[in-house]
C-alpha cells in the first residue's frame, strides 16, 4: 500500500547540485556549500513539498528558508537580504542537507493538514497570536483580505 512518502519522495527527486545549479549564481553555490559544509544548517523540516530551514549566517538569528516544491521545480524564499540574481548561499545550504543528509529532515504533517482540523474560532486564535510575534503580519492579512472579500 502506498502511504504517499514514496509519492513525494519521487516528486522531489529533480533536486540535485545540477539542478540548483540552474538556479543560483556559482558563487551562492560555492558558498551554500561552505555553509553546508560547516554544518551552519540548524535545521530542515519536511511538510508534503515544502522545506522549512534555519540557517545560520551574519546575524545573531538563523536566517529562515521556505522552498515549496511543483512539477519539477521550486520557489524558494530567506529572511536574508541577498539580492544578487538567483537565490541565496542559505537556501543552497538547505538544499544541499535535503540532498545529502536526508536523515537529518524532520518529516512533519503539512501545514493545510493541520489547518484543516482547526475549526474558525481556533484559527482566528492562531492568526491574532501569530500577529503578535510577527507584526507585519497584520499588513498581509489585510491585503488578503481586501483581495478576497469584495467591496460593498
Amino acid at each position: 500500500m502506498n502511504t504517499g512518502k514514496e509519492d513525494v519522495m519521487v516528486a522531489l527527486s529533480f533536486v540535485t547540485e545540477e539542478f540548483i545549479l540552474t538556479k543560483v549564481t556559482e558563487k551562492s553555490f560555492e558558498r551554500g556549500e561552505e555553509y553546508y559544509d560547516s554544518g551552519m544548517v540548524e535545521s530542515v523540516v519536511r511538510r508534503g513539498t515544502r522545506l522549512f530551514a534555519e540557517v545560520l549566517g551574519s546575524e545573531e538569528d538563523p536566517y529562515h528558508i521556505g522552498i515549496s516544491f511543483r512539477e519539477g521545480d521550486f520557489d524558494a524564499s530567506c529572511t536574508c537580504l541577498y539580492d544578487w540574481g538567483g537565490y541565496c548561499k542559505h537556501i543552497v545550504a538547505a538544499l544541499l542537507t535535503w540532498i545529502h543528509d536526508r536523515d537529518l529532515v524532520a518529516v512533519r504533517a503539512p501545514i493545510e493538514d493541520l489547518l484543516a482540523k482547526l475549526d474558525a474560532e481556533s484559527l482566528r486564535e492562531l492568526v491574532l497570536e501569530m500577529v503578535k510575534t510577527d507584526p507585519q503580519l497584520s499588513e498581509t492579512i489585510d491585503e488578503f483580505c481586501r483581495q478576497a472579500i469584495p467591496a460593498r
